[in-house]
């Protein structure tokens, strides 16, 4: 297993950006047009890319403005990221300027974590274009597909 970790910088409060990570209506403008958040421990979220590709999970911890902890996996079962299989915790820390955000991706084998590194470097830039108040502009990875196993070499 390998970890995704991704430590950014955004010129926004920890709170604005809490809010872009626990609020569905806030979600949609940054990560996927639609999407369902129970924003408390054991409550689901999902979200929709373009594609049709669905996340599904549940949030495990939250700490307002500090901290985000939820389970992820992918609807689609030839990707072999079910639902709930994964942990993503995203820390906040207050800086100087703004939020100092940190994402832990845990539990994906090797090929899969760097192709959701790749995801994830894409989203938190979206992230932080909105917390920032500007528009992020259309998903450069809309049209993607989430990688399946066999196309990594895992099956």
């Amino acid at each position: 297993m390998k970890l995704v970790d991704r430590t950014i910088s955004i010129a926004a409060p920890p709170s604005e950006v809490y809010a872009l990570l626990t609020q569905a209506e806030l979600l949609v403008e940054w990560m996927a047009p639609i999407a369902s958040l129970d924003a408390r421990p054991g409550g689901s979220l999902s979200w929709t890319h373009v594609n049709g590709d669905t996340v599904r999970g549940e949030f495990v911890e939250l700490v307002p403005d500090r901290r985000v902890v939820f389970t992820y996996g992918w609807e689609r079962a030839d990707v072999g990221v079910p639902p709930g299989s994964t942990v993503v915790e995203i820390d906040l820390r207050p800086i100087a300027g703004g939020t100092e955000l940190r994402l832990v991706h845990r539990g994906l084998e090797g090929p899969m974590a760097d192709a959701h590194a790749g995801g994830w470097a894409n989203y938190l830039t979206r992230l932080a274009v909105r917390a920032e108040g500007s528009d992020p502009g259309p998903d450069p990875l809309a049209e993607g597909r989430v990688p399946t196993r066999a196309e990594l070499g895992l099956a």
